[in-house]
């Protein structure tokens, strides 16, 4: 981990430190082969991705292997760790990354480009493979957006291409037999290539003529194509669904339950439709268990249910009745955070508005029937308006609608047709709020649309625009994509190897984290391109079908005849049906070993039972300590811990009521983050009443040191009073403090920002008393509404820094009521 004297700098050090429940901590020393699986981008995204988390866990519970993680910077961080020459870590073992026998960097998502240097810099591993010597790592990648690696492709040693979760065992094991073989690097690469899905880029050297890409060609014999890796069947790839709980809020906060992986709807313009293929559904008996593992294991308050179209899962409505009979109780919720219009029934839409009710998207993607079937989105506007009405009618007050502009063949009509298919939702669901998302269409590689043309940045705004005149209205409103990130996007999705080095000199240029849209800079890109004399446009033109493509020699099964047979389908309108239960299409990716995996359709017919609300509820209020890492946690972060704690550890807690319940909890005045306590005080209530011993026993066991329990008592309201609190700063070796300069500072005026203006504060209003013992400073401090904090009376009445006063160590040691 960082020193703390870091973390006391940078915005949301929760970010950087361990300790995570769930998380592994193997010991170095004993294991075989070490991985440090990388997410390249902010923490609370990475941690929101459940690939990273199945390899972690499959990796981690096999003897023999150890994986740790490890995320992006934010800016502060990455600028500390540049000026100070120290290494990016990992979040387990603190270690550098050059440390790991392989370091596996996901690439998924376009926009994360530039990030992938990041991690390598900071690391200290060469950035590009070519300049990777002996003793360096291996640079692993995966990730959906490897559909096309090229434009990354130098900087990674392999790839695994489609599904990872057994190819992942297979490497560990081929890097375990070369070290023990004392094998060399190149002998290394060249044992990997014989894994299925495995893409070595080495051994294909891109082809270019007059500037324009012209092919790849293999170097290796017999290796001139690399098929994609598929998972035939989820149930029969086990590991334990015990996901790390982060401290930190993260994109998305719940667990997540993959209960389908593929897609056949067969939408034209969907690169997951096709590097998925095919439908591969988890049985619900797995999926319960699944669930019931990680919800008793993290204490997550949701269950989101992943698939590309969780709608289509065939057995849907009985799997979230039996969740519901489950954690009903619980109040555990349960999110389809995909859903296709038309897949939700009356009787899955009970089940979630009995739940807390989470966000409800439907994709209709285009405005007009017709070019919803040139994008092969067989939907009709009625079914649209029946499920908005349902969800209205069930409690739903708010529904996102999720469209694209630009597609072929898309007119003006077609634009302003988003905008009345809102309004109409919302009037015929009487006054569901709308929210219209719209991004911009990006031609994506292995789809049927991946030779067409993408608008540039000016086609984009005035579509924008004309959007922005008619999306209006008390409940609608309109949210999209900034056409410059669609652009890079666009540009990297089809690109070719030449691309790594603008990537490198974007980055140079100050690129970083440019899926966030306050910090996406074109100009570093622009800059970059004309410094190389790369024309970005060129990448986003129509491209003919008889032309070479950067990923060419990928095989996704998808055969090319299929895709230009379903280009020429679009463009005369015509819809094709879903092959899991119309004719087979003969679109090449089924085979022998690899078809459709569909689950039996159980009964729906189980009762749902009435959730009981307790009407007597039992308070307790309990101390505890707030020590080391754990003074980072801000008070949201401390409360969504306690609240899963007490989740884990079964005690009857007592909810609140209404459409989002939680636990019933009160906790006391927030104190800033970066000081300790020795003394914090919460309440809780229980639908039981319970001995105070248990009630400790059972916090203690699920509540990580440093955040500990203390003391429990029954309490008869919820009330948690503190009127002041005695502080202690103890000062290092050689600084001064004398109690007549004390009291001259405390008579002079401290000048603080409160809600953006300027006030001057007595501290004698604020500081009855203080004390110096063994070099420590003792100051009690009245609280009041927008008064002064404990580090600003620190600071002022030793003379420094407030950076200063939480790096010598500030601790709150009691408190009155």
């Amino acid at each position: 981990m960082y020193p703390f004297e870091l973390l006391y700098r940078i915005r949301r050090p929760t970010r950087y430190f361990d300790r995570e429940v769930n998380a592994f901590r193997k010991p170095w020393e004993e294991a075989g082969v070490r991985f440090c699986l990388v997410y390249p981008d902010l923490y609370e995204i990475g941690m929101s991705h459940i690939g990273l988390h199945i390899l972690y866990l499959i990796l981690n519970s096999r003897e023999g292997y150890l994986a740790d993680r490890a995320y992006v910077p934010a800016r502060d961080l990455e600028d500390l760790l540049r000026r100070r020459r120290l290494p990016l870590l990992s979040l387990e073992h603190g270690r550098p990354l050059r440390d790991f026998d392989v370091v596996g960097i996901s690439y998924p998502y376009e926009l994360c480009a530039a990030n992938i240097v990041t991690v390598l810099e900071l690391s200290g591993i060469p950035v590009f493979a070519r300049d990777r010597k002996e003793g360096d790592p291996l640079v692993l990648g995966g990730g959906s957006a490897m559909a096309n690696p090229e434009p990354v492709a130098d900087f990674y040693d392999a790839i695994i291409f489609g599904d990872g979760e057994e190819a992942i065992l297979e490497i560990a094991e081929c890097v375990k037999d070369w070290k023990a073989a004392h094998g060399n690097r190149d002998e290394l690469l060249r044992a990997l290539v014989r894994i299925p899905g495995v893409y070595v880029p080495r051994f294909f050297r891109p082809l270019y003529e007059n500037e324009r890409f012209r092919g790849l060609e293999p170097l290796l014999p017999g290796y001139e194509k690399v098929r994609r890796r598929i998972v035939s069947d989820l149930d029969r790839v086990f590991y334990p669904w015990r996901p790390p709980v982060p401290w930190a809020e993260i994109a998305h906060d719940r667990l997540s339950v993959e209960i389908s992986r593929g897609c056949t709807r067969g939408c034209r313009f969907c690169q997951a439709s096709s590097i998925y293929r095919p439908v591969r559904e988890r049985s619900v008996e797995r999926v319960l268990e699944m669930t019931e593992e990680g919800v008793k294991s993290t204490g997550f308050e949701e269950v989101s249910l992943l698939s590309l179209s969780a709608g289509d899962y065939t057995a849907l409505e009985a799997l979230v009745r039996a969740l519901y009979i489950r954690f009903g109780e619980d109040r555990v919720a349960i999110s389809l955070p995909s859903v296709r219009v038309g897949s939700l029934t009356p009787g899955i839409l009970e089940v979630l508005s009995r739940l807390r009710r989470t966000g409800l998207t439907l994709a209709p993607e285009a405005g007009t029937e017709r070019l919803r079937r040139v994008i092969n989105k067989g939907i009709s506007e009625e079914e649209l308006f029946r499920g908005a009405e349902l969800a209205r009618n069930l409690g739903w007050r708010d529904i996102k609608l999720y469209f694209m502009i630009g597609l072929p063949t898309e007119t003006e009509e077609d634009v302003r047709a988003i905008a009345e298919l809102a309004k109409r939702v919302s009037e015929k669901s009487r006054g569901l709020a709308v929210t219209v998302s719209v991004s911009t269409f990006v031609p994506k590689p292995h789809t049927p649309f991946q030779w067409e043309r993408q608008m540039d940045i000016p086609e984009t705004r005035e579509k924008l625009k004309l959007l922005k005149r008619l999306v209006r209205g008390r409940r609608l409103k309109l949210k999209w994509h900034l056409p410059e990130q669609s652009f890079l996007e666009g540009v990297l999705s089809r690109g070719d190897r030449r691309l790594s080095e603008l990537i490198f000199g974007a980055h140079r240029a100050g690129a970083r984290l440019d899926g966030w849209s306050e910090e996406f800079r074109l100009r570093h890109w622009l800059s970059a391109a004309e410094a190389l004399g790369i024309r970005l446009s060129e990448y986003l033109r129509e491209r003919d079908p008889e032309e070479i493509l950067p990923w060419d020699h990928l095989d996704c099964g998808l055969d090319k005849k299929f895709l230009l047979s379903e280009r020429e389908r679009a463009y005369r309108g015509e819809i094709s049906l879903d092959c899991r239960f119309e004719r087979c299409l003969k679109c090449g990716v089924c085979g022998k070993e690899v078809r459709n995996v569909l689950r039996p359709k159980e009964a729906e017919s189980l009762p749902l039972p009435e959730i009981s609300i307790a009407e007597d509820v039992y308070w307790y209020r309990v101390k505890y300590v707030k020590k080391g890492v754990f003074q980072f946690l801000s008070q949201l972060e401390i409360t969504r811990a306690f609240e899963r704690a007490l989740r884990r550890s079964g005690l009857p807690l007592a909810f609140t009521r209404g459409f989002h319940p939680h636990p019933k909890l009160s906790f006391g005045r927030a104190l800033p983050v970066g000081i300790e306590s020795e003394g914090e005080v919460m309440a809780l209530a229980l639908r039981e009443r319970l001995g105070s011993e248990e009630v400790l026993a059972r916090l203690a066991k699920v509540l990580p040191q440093g955040l500990s329990p203390v003391e429990v008592e029954p309490v008869t309201s919820p009330e948690i009073r503190e009127e002041e609190a005695l502080f202690a700063v103890k000062v290092p070796e050689g600084f001064k403090i004398e109690e007549e300069v004390l009291e001259e500072r405390l008579a002079l005026p401290l000048e603080v920002m409160r809600k953006g203006k300027r006030r001057s504060l007595d501290l004698r209003e604020f500081v009855p008393g203080i004390e110096i013992s063994n070099g420590t400073l003792l100051f009690r401090l009245k609280f009041r509404e927008g008064g002064l904090r404990p580090e600003e009376a620190a600071a002022h009445l030793l003379g420094v820094s407030r950076e200063e006063v939480f790096s010598w160590g500030l601790k709150k040691l009691d408190s009155k009521a």
